[in-house]
């Protein structure tokens, strides 16, 4: 048995991205995330010209998904797991993407790269460093 968790967005992305598009082409994509005020005091620290990890949900995949996919959506590709692939369509429709912070105004994250279309609820944020010690695992078994 597991147990069921509820998930509530912290903030919204607002992005000239309206639909879903292939991931490569947000990399210079410039997007706004506008923090919910309850959540305000979650930012202090966060610094500008720094990468970020920010959480979101595949707000329109949410629903039963396929265990099974083909990469990018490509037929010609034999079948994968959804957990080895970047595929939006997952059970609990969690993407995760690191992105570049240009500014922070109040309460509007300005980045540049988050590959998340207008109006996805965004559900944490994490700070992004390559000193973090899961940055580069060296797993020796």
């Amino acid at each position: 048995m597991y147990v069921r968790w509820e998930i509530v967005p912290i903030g919204e992305v607002v992005s000239p991205i309206k639909e879903p598009i292939s991931p490569d082409l947000f990399h210079n994509i410039r997007c706004t995330i506008k923090i919910y005020p309850e959540f305000a005091e979650g930012l202090l620290g966060l610094e500008e010209g720094k990468d970020i990890l920010v959480l979101f949900l595949f707000h329109l995949n949410i629903g039963k998904a396929p265990l099974l996919v083909h990469p990018r959506g490509d037929t010609s590709k034999p079948l994968r797991g959804v957990f080895a692939t970047c595929s939006p369509t997952r059970p609990n429709s969690i993407g995760t993407n690191r992105c570049r912070l240009i500014a922070l105004n109040g309460l509007d994250l300005d980045l540049v790269g988050l590959e998340a279309i207008d109006g996805t609820p965004v559900i944490d944020i994490k700070p992004f460093s390559c000193l973090d010690p899961h940055y580069d695992l060296n797993l020796k078994l």
